[in-house]
This record gives structure tokens, sequence and C-alpha cells, in this order.
């Protein structure tokens, strides 16, 4: 839930809510059924929505209190499609559950890399690891990566980000 908070999406956006989609279809069968399952056990009223009082009773439950500012601002980010949700419903939460997901993912694949905890890694260890990937990366995300200064630092935060199809502000 921290992601949602800080992920800022640019509301009204149509991009936004189809780069979400596109992510849920990455994730795998089982994944989907995780974030299913989840997502019944917060509907506490089975209507399909997660409402603030859900969302809260789910925060308390494990043991992170939040405040309803900060709960309105998950269930408002969940959506880009509008600013000002008051309630997050099944595609949405799959959504940014999906994005959720692969920012970590990428973020544990960067931190492992850099071994001196320094938030960068090089270029050259980046061309290692997703040489395997070149198909999949857009020529704006591979023109970073193909440099011939295999020494230079990429702040793998905002790399991380870029990988999802976020943009880059």
């Amino acid at each position: 839930f921290d992601y949602i908070i800080k992920s800022k999406p640019k509301f009204g956006d149509a991009g936004e809510a189809r780069r979400r989609a596109m992510l849920v279809q990455k994730l795998t069968r089982s994944q989907r059924a995780e974030f299913a399952d989840l997502f019944k056990i917060i509907d506490l009223t089975g209507d399909g929505l997660i409402s603030l009082l859900e969302l809260r009773r789910a925060m308390e439950s494990i043991g992170e209190a939040r405040s309803d500012e900060e709960l309105r601002e998950m269930i408002n980010n969940s959506n880009p499609d509008v600013d000002g949700n008051e309630e997050i419903n099944f595609s949405e939460f799959m959504g940014v559950m999906a994005e959720a997901e692969f920012y970590y993912l990428f973020l544990d694949i960067f931190e492992k890399l850099d071994v001196q905890k320094t938030g960068y890694v090089s270029a050259e260890s980046l061309d290692r690891v997703l040489c395997g990937v070149r198909d999949l990366i857009s020529d704006d995300r591979m023109s970073i990566i193909d440099t011939e200064d295999m020494d230079m630092q990429v702040e793998y935060e905002s790399f991380a980000n870029m990988l999802l199809g976020k943009p880059l502000y």
C-alpha cells in the first residue's frame, strides 16, 4: 500500500490504466489468484468495492494504522482515470497490485546489483541483467543501457519506474 501512495498517477491519462492492465496480464496465474483472494478478504461487504472503512480495517489487521487522509490517497491513486475516487474496484486493485509487484521486483534486482548500496547501478550491470529481455525493451529504454560508458551510473528507482512504463518527471 505504500507504493500506491507513492505512485502519483497522472489523472485522466488513459495510458495509465492501459499500462496497469498490461502489467496485470504479465502476472502469473498464481499471483492473480493471490491478489483476487486478497481483494475478497478486504471487501468485507462482498459488493466488489473496497471502501475507506474496509481498507482501514485491512490495514489495522496487519498492524499498519493509517490516517483517513492516507487511506483516501491510496484509494484515489488506485484509479488514474478519475481524481477523487472513494472506492477501489477489482480491476483497479489488480492494476495497483501488479504495478507494485513489478516495481518491487525491479527494485529488489537492482538492490542486489548495488553491492555498495549507493542507489545506483552501473550500465554494465544493467546490460548483463537485461541482455535476455532486449526485445521487450522500448527504444527509449534501450538507449539508456546501450552506452559506450559501461561505468555510467543509473539511479535504479527511476529505472524501475521506466521499466514499468511510467513517465519520468
